[in-house]
């Protein structure tokens, strides 16, 4: 037996008792203090950006990014970048100690030198009052009135504008004051030395806790208030910690801060209530009244812990002196290398559990390890072959007999706590093993699949290809994952029939069935899943948010979700039955450096996951208590107009604020956002849209960047999501507005304009149509005017000469005649008289027609002349006086068509008759009165007889006049009252005037 085997023989028992005795003592006397195993911690540093790595306090703004004071400057964090504000930007001075965010989101710096203030990224410093000698500034608070209080050289001071007021406490008398702090409320307290712990109300300071005994030499670091309980308060020392309620102070968890040999810097309580303790070593968490240290040991760090800062988005962040700062991503991910003693290169290869429920671990050169559940132990395997300890997979069947396989070492069975060789197989590697339902053992090699059949191996006919993985279907059936695709062995035969085309070119790691279906790990291609029923396949790649390309291992936990083992890291897929899809979600939300899982390496046992890398193995806590769920914040961070030619010349990048209003030809863009998500800022994924040319959001993006090239004309708005892996979007939606103006030829004042110049040229194109129409319309009038005029003049010519001539002709015949009868015959007398009178008539009325046929009749002033003038010849040799009233020259100008010329003299002769032959009148007046635009009116009175209206005779012409007066549109009324004359007036109408 080798020494080393011995004198861990030799040790055994005493190890035993001391650490039975020692567990005894922990029990009796003081809580355990655990440190086995290694914390998931995201660690940052200068390496990753940081400006110092002597990092003193934390604080977040408004747009949930941290900010921290080192020694180096002020930094901020986004998840992503570090920007750091120093003595280049206007800091007094590189030595800062604390950082605070007002309500307002502005960040105040106590610095060495003085307090300042970063609005917009200016630096403001603050004066401190010159009796100082001291400008160190170690605390900075806001009460609920909105004032800035701040502790410089141990002195409170209150901001009133911009000058810093001393506070005294108890009149005029001056203590040091150590610390403030501010509750829900926005109550100020002040710790004040050898004094207690005093209270602002109203304006005034009153001592709720008096500090008496040896009390009053106490130095408080910091208050803390209780989450549960807002008048509970935490005050730390160097050495302990005490907790109050009203004015009484008592020691807080004594045991286990007595257990705490280091000194207090640091207070802290989580979202789960835990407290949380930083010291000159490392930090302490008092979990369910266990106390657990956390140093470099266990994933932390040796150092001394400056600040411990709860934020937000329940990250907890630790401030360390000298190695950066450090998040904790909580207990559901343990991590199991080195340093808790995994051996060799930490490549855990294979993972089982033994009948009594520990695991086993399979380590590439360093053979296998065993956690019982609080430790890792070596097994110790059999000597002689080198490459045993080069294990390649591990599997315990029903019996609980642990099968390995290896590297050149064949196949090996642990069974009642002894190895034994099965088959050397030829030196090949062993890639899976696995039981059928009928207990046959089955394995995969290089060179083909093989089962174990009365401790003989036996190849599968016609099946030499790499065989990689076995999942097994039935008593007698089983899925074979190989370097093409997928293979279906059916009672020790390969069947030809089974072939998924989609994997043909792909190779297979991993198989698992889950709910009706097969879960396929590809060496390339991702994820595949193939329904049974319906033979449906879909494929899952890093498009859809995997780590990796490369599935190496597969696994489901109690919850039904699927653990995928990949490349870069592990992903965690939950299925949605109603959409029938799964959804990959992140994990663990760490920072550590990317590891790759091995091939099958990975198990479920109570309620954990456990997965081989070749960084040692990790273990998930399905059940852990996490932090409920923050969404990210989004923020844009800048919108840039992008260089172009412009007149010969490249502009520069142009920085936009919101609203900017562009000309047409500034339509480049680019658009940089951040989504803000400590927890896991690698997650982030985004989702946009430019309203005004997009109508729905992009789907999930991992660029931070966009670009817009050419951008037509219009009013946008860009919009911005942050997607987390596990679907969770951003709290905000980022906007920025912005205008394209565009060419004054595109504007809609230009296309009204535009519009309305068209219509008015049509507009004056067709007024200038209509005018030359109406033009030719009244020349074609005036020539047929004139032609008119023309006719009536010839035909009035004609009608003179010739019917006149022959009236004349007649009338001289007549007078003849009358020469020759014999004047004894009175009958041949009358009939003679007869012929003279009706040619006289005829003449007298071929008069009145030839005036109407002449042109020059056709106006007002000549109608009425002609009335008048057949008036006075016709009362001429009477005894009637006639009077025609209202005529004048001006009435020349209204001309009148030839129906008025024809028809007024002949209404007014029919009148004027019968005046003569029936009235009996002295006096007949025509007056011409209310002369309008379009009307004018004739009255005609006389002083006769007149007559009944209600007894008129037929047989007057008051038909034919009647008759005329509408032909021409006039309107006529005859008032009579017998034996006091009649009274005509005729309205003409003269609105269709020349």
């Amino acid at each position: 037996m080798p020494n080393f085997l011995k004198k861990r023989k030799f040790y055994r028992k005493p190890v035993k008792r001391l650490l039975l005795l020692c567990w005894l003592l922990v029990s009796l006397f003081g809580p355990g203090v655990c440190e086995a195993q290694k914390y998931s911690f995201s660690h940052y540093d200068i390496e990753d950006g940081l400006i110092e790595s002597q990092v003193k306090n934390f604080s977040s703004d408004s747009e949930h990014r941290l900010w921290m004071a080192t020694f180096g400057g002020a930094c901020r964090f986004d998840g992503r970048e570090f920007t750091s504000y120093t003595r280049q930007n206007g800091l007094p001075t590189n030595f800062t100690n604390t950082v605070f965010t007002d309500k307002k989101g502005l960040l105040w710096i106590g610095t060495q030198n003085g307090l300042v203030q970063i609005i917009n990224k200016k630096i403001i410093n603050y004066p401190v009052p010159v009796k100082l000698k001291n400008e160190n500034v170690t605390a900075i608070a806001q009460d609920g009135r909105g004032t800035i209080w701040a502790i410089i050289n141990y002195h409170l001071f209150a901001l009133n504008g911009n000058t810093l007021h001393l506070q005294f406490f108890e009149d005029t008398v001056k203590h040091f004051t150590t610390c403030v702090a501010v509750d829900d409320s926005g109550r100020l307290f002040a710790s004040v030395y050898q004094k207690g712990i005093y209270c602002l109300n109203a304006g005034k300071w009153e001592c709720l806790i008096p500090f008496v005994g040896k009390q009053r030499q106490l130095i408080i670091r910091k208050m803390l208030f209780d989450n549960l309980n807002e008048h509970k308060l935490y005050l730390l020392t160097d050495r302990t910690i005490y907790s109050t309620l009203g004015a009484s102070m008592q020691p807080f968890e004594t045991r286990q801060v007595r257990s705490i040999h280091n000194v207090i810097l640091c207070i802290q309580q989580d979202v789960f209530n835990n407290f949380w303790i930083g010291t000159t070593k490392g930090a302490y968490c008092i979990k369910k009244q266990a106390l657990i240290h956390f140093t470099a040991v266990n994933g932390f760090t040796d150092n001394p812990v400056n600040d411990i800062y709860n934020d937000a988005d329940n990250n907890l962040w630790f401030a360390s002196e000298g190695n950066g700062f450090f998040k904790y991503d909580g207990d559901r991910v343990v991590v199991y290398d080195k340093t808790q003693g995994i051996p060799g290169k930490e490549v855990v290869m294979a993972i089982t559990r033994d009948k009594n429920n520990h695991i086993i671990l399979g380590i590439d050169g360093a053979g296998l390890m065993r956690y019982n559940g609080s430790k890792f132990a070596p097994m110790l395997l059999p000597a002689g072959d080198p490459n045993i300890n080069m294990i390649q997979c591990l599997y315990t069947d029903k019996k609980g007999a642990i099968w390995m396989g290896t590297n050149h070492s064949g196949i090996w069975q642990y069974y009642h706590g002894r190895f034994k060789l099965i088959n050397s197989c030829g030196g090949q590697s062993i890639n899976s093993i696995n039981e059928d339902g009928n207990g046959l053992i089955w394995i995969t090699t290089p060179i083909g699949c093989l089962y174990l059949e009365n401790n003989v191996l036996k190849r599968v006919k016609n099946f030499t290809t790499f065989c990689s993985t076995i999942l097994v279907a039935g008593k007698d059936s089983l899925y074979v994952g190989t370097d093409h695709g997928i293979r279906l062995v059916v009672k020790r035969k390969l069947t030809g029939d089974f072939n998924l085309a989609a994997l043909r070119t792909s190779a297979v790691y991993c198989i698992l069935k889950y709910r009706g279906m097969l879960l396929i790990g590809s060496d390339d291609r991702g994820l595949f899943t193939l329904e049974m029923k319906s033979g449906q396949i879909k494929n899952y790649t890093i498009n859809n948010g995997l780590q990796s390309n490369t599935i190496y291992s597969l696994v489901y936990d109690e919850n039904g979700g699927v653990w995928a083992g990949t490349g870069r890291g592990v992903t965690l897929l939950r299925f949605n039955a109603e959409k029938n899809i799964f959804k990959l979600t992140d994990n663990h939300g760490l920072k550590n450096e990317v590891f790759e899982a091995n091939q099958d390496a990975a198990i479920y046992n109570d309620h954990q996951i456990w997965i081989g890398t070749t960084k040692g193995v990790i273990v998930y806590n399905v059940k852990s208590d996490s932090a409920p769920s923050m969404r990210p914040h989004i923020i844009i961070q800048s919108v840039k107009l992008l260089a172009q030619k412009i007149d010969d010349r490249i502009s520069k990048d142009t920085i936009l604020t919101d609203g900017a209003k562009l000309s047409f030809n500034q339509n480049h863009f680019s658009i940089s956002f951040r989504g803000v998500y400590l927890k896991n800022p690698e997650s982030i994924m985004y989702r946009y849209k430019l309203a005004g040319l997009d109508s729905i959001y992009s789907p999930p993006v991992k660029s931070d960047i966009i670009y817009y090239p050419s951008l037509p004309p219009g009013g946008y708005t860009f919009e911005i999501k942050a997607v987390t892996g596990d679907g969770l979007v951003s709290r905000n939606t980022a906007k920025f507005h912005f205008s394209i103006i565009p060419p004054f030829y595109q504007t809609m004042t230009f296309k009204i304009l535009a519009v309305l110049f068209f219509i008015l040229l049509g507009i004056a194109l067709q007024s200038n149509w209509h005018r030359i129409k109406i033009k030719r319309q009244r020349v074609i009038e005036a020539v047929k005017k004139q032609e008119n005029v023309r006719i009536r003049q010839q035909t009035a010519e004609d009608f003179h000469d010739e019917l006149g001539n022959k009236l004349t002709r007649i009338t001289v015949l007549s007078e003849l005649l009358d020469d020759k009868l014999d004047h004894t015959k009175t009958d041949q007398k009358k009939l003679l008289e007869q012929i003279k009178q009706n040619a006289s008539s005829l003449y007298n009325g071929t008069k009145d027609i030839l005036w109407a046929l002449d042109s020059q009749s056709d106006n007002l002033h000549e109608i009425l002349n002609h009335i008048k003038d057949f008036g006075t010849d016709l009362f001429l040799d009477t005894n009637v006086k006639f009077e025609f009233n209202g005529i004048n020259e001006s009435l020349n100008r209204v001309k009148l068509p030839m129906e008025y010329s024809r028809n007024l003299p002949l209404i007014f002769k029919e009148l004027l008759n019968n005046i003569l032959k029936h009235a009996n009148a002295s006096r007949v007046t025509l007056n011409l009165e209310n002369i309008q635009k379009d009307e004018l009116t004739l009255i005609l009175n006389d002083n006769g007889n007149g007559f009944d209206q209600q007894h008129q005779r037929k047989g007057q012409g008051l038909g034919n006049i009647t008759a005329r007066s509408k032909r021409i549109g006039s309107i006529i009324c005859i008032n009579s009252v017998k034996g006091e004359g009649t009274t005509v007036t005729l309205k003409i109408k003269i609105n269709n005037m020349k």
